[in-house]
């Protein structure tokens, strides 16, 4: 059963693959939406009976093929299969019409395949295969109107830029590999608890590791693929950004947290990154006019919270900002996908506004998502955040004020952003040309479940003296950090403060961005913002083009070289022009051949 989790979806990506073209709509979005939820019936099943785990010893020389069913993976299974099974279903009515229907419901049924391969893993060289998968997949996806030569390049840079990440990774196998004689995460997991390991070693394995993990999760400086990602079928958007692909990276960290509770240096590190790519993500989402890329970038902004829970070894925080980051933000983005389906595929948020007049459902879809980012108090957003920043001051021997500071500022942002875009594409006069209608109950009904998902699923992780279910269930799968617990009073001082700083923030951004005059100090910030801090164009001014350049260089020379040797082409295509007329096609001619050759042959053996 645990296996056919896996291949459910995977077969939907052959049947529609093979089959696809022949079936008409909405056939091939129902098999593959059926096969996911088949998926996610089958995970909650085995995850009733306790887990459940499979190996096929000696798959590859001293490496099993081993899959792991425990409370760690089976919350992740249910978040892919989940919000996976809702965006399928969304998928249907906002794909209606499109010449790749069928093929576009093949790369979503593969990308969900390989994204289970990833969380069941319990060996790393399995998980690398799911690792991989989901980069083909993204591939496919991002570049899905691959006629568009933007959407083609935003998904090659999507592949490569992740290439960078997956060396780390590769590198971090083949040294635990040499420690340990495994890759088995159990098996690794065994021998440090025995204290078999070198210390040095251990801390550069766990650093390349984490270099994998900034690639899929596009941390700072590996974050500039993530953006470009809107290329895609807002789905995709949805599929990549809020459930699955980036959050991946968070996954292996907490799955490898056995390694980083035994390296506080590296987790130092881990913090610092997470914090700088949330503040850069905060900041750069001011400036967007793409109603998806403003959401994009609070992904990269909100995974950078991520991980600094996870720097701070507060795993279970980490990933319950992943459970609930998954409902709010694949909301949002199939919120804009309506305000996109209802204005004939417009992006600009220019020529928007006034939407709430026009889209009764989706305007409160719209609502609760941009609160819920914000950090709305008693919204799901909000306990996780709060959590993540209660973890920078207790958490671990990394916790500082000094990021507590930065984060309560970056938070501050946030509910800042979040308002921006709501007011800008909901309120106000509209200002575009089409004609808005609502979208069809298809896209809608996902939208709802996911709306109750971003008000009610933080209720699972509250902070004492209320029941705190989720960290009950994660802590026998993560490395447990033994810490000074503060008094319930200062607790809920801290509580009270994030929640007086998020509904500072929304209030502000409210009474800010219904301006129809902003001040001239924030556009020229938002200019900047828009351009992400030109951190691409430094990128491509000293990384791309001196490549591009080296290439062109050894391209030229390359055929310079081999120009050189063209006399050796003349003299071959000359030795075969004279072979090829003694192909003439006269059996006399090839029987007086045959005894000429035979008359000569023994003439030489006669001389002899």
């Amino acid at each position: 059963m645990l296996v056919l989790t896996i291949l459910f979806p995977l077969l939907g990506f052959v049947l529609l693959g093979l089959l696809g073209k022949r079936m008409r709509e909405p056939l091939p979005g129902v098999i593959a939406s059926g096969l996911v939820l088949a998926s996610l019936v089958l995970g909650v099943i085995l995850l009733a009976q306790g887990g459940a785990k499979f190996a096929v010893p000696d798959w590859l020389p001293g490496i099993s093929f081993s899959l792991n069913l425990d409370h760690l993976s089976g919350l992740m299974l249910l978040i892919v299969t989940g919000v996976g099974f809702l965006i399928h279903v969304y998928a249907i009515g906002y794909m209606h019409a499109d010449a790749g229907f069928s093929r576009f419901f093949a790369y979503l049924n593969l990308f969900i395949a390989m994204m289970l391969t990833l969380v069941l893993a319990d060996n790393y060289v399995v998980m690398f295969i799911g690792w991989e998968g989901v980069g083909l997949a993204s591939y496919l996806l991002i570049g899905f109107w691959y006629q568009d030569r933007v959407n083609a390049d935003s998904a090659r840079k999507a592949f490569i830029v992740n290439r960078i990440g997956d060396l780390g990774f590769l590198l971090g196998m083949g040294l635990l590999w040499a420690m340990f004689g495994t890759l088995g995460i159990s098996e690794i997991n065994t021998k440090l608890e025995e204290n078999l390991f070198i210390p040095a070693g251990l801390s550069l394995a766990a650093f390349l590791l984490f270099v994998g993990a900034i690639g899929k999760s596009a941390q700072v400086p590996l974050m500039v693929w993530l953006p470009d990602a809107m290329a895609g079928p807002t789905p995709v958007s949805a599929l990549i950004h809020a459930a699955t692909m980036v959050t991946a990276g968070v996954y292996l960290l907490a799955r490898s947290s056995f390694l980083y509770i035994n390296v506080p240096e590296v987790s130092l590190w881990i913090a610092i990154l997470g914090l700088a790519t949330a503040i850069y993500g905060a900041l750069s989402a001011f400036g967007q006019q793409d109603i998806k890329r403003i959401v994009a970038y609070s992904t990269l902004s909100q995974l950078g919270f991520m991980f600094v829970a996870a720097g701070m070894g507060a795993y279970w925080i980490a990933l319950f900002h992943v459970l609930t980051h998954a409902f709010f933000k694949a909301l949002l983005f199939m919120a804009s996908g309506s305000v996109i389906h209802a204005l004939g595929g417009e992006q600009d948020i220019r020529k928007m506004g006034g939407m709430w007049r026009y889209l009764p459902q989706t305007r409160w879809h719209g609502l609760i998502g941009a609160l819920a980012l914000g950090g709305m108090p008693l919204l799901s957003g909000f306990w996780s955040k709060d959590a993540i920043l209660y973890s920078t001051l207790f958490y671990s021997v990394n916790s500082s004020l000094v990021f507590y500071l930065l984060l309560l500022a970056t938070a501050f942002l946030t509910a800042m952003y979040s308002m921006r875009w709501f007011v800008t594409v909901f309120l106000g006069q509209y200002r575009g040309e089409a004609h808005p209608h609502e979208s069809p109950g298809v896209m809608l009904f996902p939208n709802h479940i996911l709306a109750l998902g971003a008000v009610f699923i933080g209720y699972i992780g509250l902070p004492e003296p209320f029941p705190n279910f989720l960290e009950r269930f994660l802590e026998p799968n993560l490395a447990h950090l033994e810490y000074e617990k503060p008094s319930l009073g200062l607790e809920w001082t801290l509580v009270l403060i994030s929640a007086l700083v998020a509904l500072a923030g929304l209030y502000l951004g409210y009474r800010f961005f219904q301006q129809k005059v902003l001040p001239g100090w924030y556009t020229r910030f938002a200019q900047a913002s828009e351009h992400s801090f030109y951190v691409d164009q430094m990128y491509n001014t000293f990384i791309v083009n001196p490549l591009k350049s080296l290439g062109n260089l050894l391209f030229d020379g390359d055929k310079g070289l081999l120009g050189g040797f063209s006399w050796l082409g003349t003299l071959t295509a000359g030795l075969g022009s004279l072979l090829a007329r003694l192909e003439t096609g006269y059996i006399r001619f090839y029987a007086a051949g045959l005894v000429v050759g035979a008359v000569l042959l023994l003439l030489w053996g006669v001389s002899r």
